[in-house]
């Protein structure tokens, strides 16, 4: 038992809105712990729970996790100035829409292979309830919503991703930077779409999908990055 307060991260798995990925929510816990910080996955609504859910209602779900964590902060052991959200994929997007709206609320963000702005065009999938769903879900460009005013952000993505263009991380970087917002951003030659911290931990039973030792550095910068030099002399 200790009284050290610690930094906490919530982390937001993807799944395209459908569903909470595994491979996206404890190995990325445990990683994150192994480095001192208390992290905690969000099990946010998706489709498989309600098909009327929103965008704006899982940003106020987010809210209600942080307001959590502040409300515990004794019990968790939890630095409360240095509270953090990471989210992948459609939890990228769910950061970067909470880092909009309330850009206070993080310390600081780490958006990973984030569709913050997707389009899914008519013909582009058979007509479902699921891509009826989706196309609501990210129908809103969430780059045209940065303001000077967002937290630090951390972003990382992959040439190869065949699902969330590396295009759109390199649009939401310019407009960052256009408007002062500090960033660091670290971009990888190859890698699919969702390989999570890209180790064996997370590799698919089948094939070597999802596992790229080179990508998986993303994990100890982003680490490094959240916990700056002067917060380690500030708990040292």
């Amino acid at each position: 038992t200790t009284t050290h307060l610690r930094p906490a991260i919530i982390i937001l798995p993807g799944g395209s809105y459908l569903y909470t990925s595994p491979r996206e929510a404890k190995p990325v816990a445990v990683s994150y712990n192994a480095a001192g910080i208390h992290a905690f996955v969000l099990d946010y609504t998706t489709f498989q729970k309600s098909k009327t859910t929103t965008v704006e209602a899982l940003i106020e779900e987010v809210k209600m996790a942080h307001d959590y964590l502040i409300k515990n902060q004794k019990e968790f052991q939890i630095d409360v100035n240095n509270i953090f959200v990471v989210g992948f994929s459609a939890g990228g997007h769910l950061a970067a829409a909470v880092a909009n709206k309330y850009p206070k609320l993080f310390k600081k963000v780490v958006l990973s292979y984030p569709a913050v702005n997707i389009t899914i065009s008519d013909g582009m999938f058979e007509e479902t309830e699921e891509v009826r769903f989706c196309r609501r879900m990210f129908e809103e460009n969430l780059i045209l919503g940065v303001t000077k005013n967002n937290p630090p952000t951390f972003i990382w993505h992959t040439g190869e991703d065949p699902v969330v263009p590396i295009v759109e991380s390199i649009n939401y970087i310019h407009k960052l930077n256009e408007l002062g917002v500090k960033f660091e951003a670290h971009f990888y030659e190859k890698g699919e779409h969702g390989i999570s911290i890209g180790n064996r931990v997370v590799q698919y039973e089948d094939k070597n999908s999802g596992f790229n030792l080179h990508a998986s550095s993303w994990v100890n910068l982003s680490i490094s990055w959240l916990l700056t030099w002067e917060y380690m002399l500030l708990v040292a």
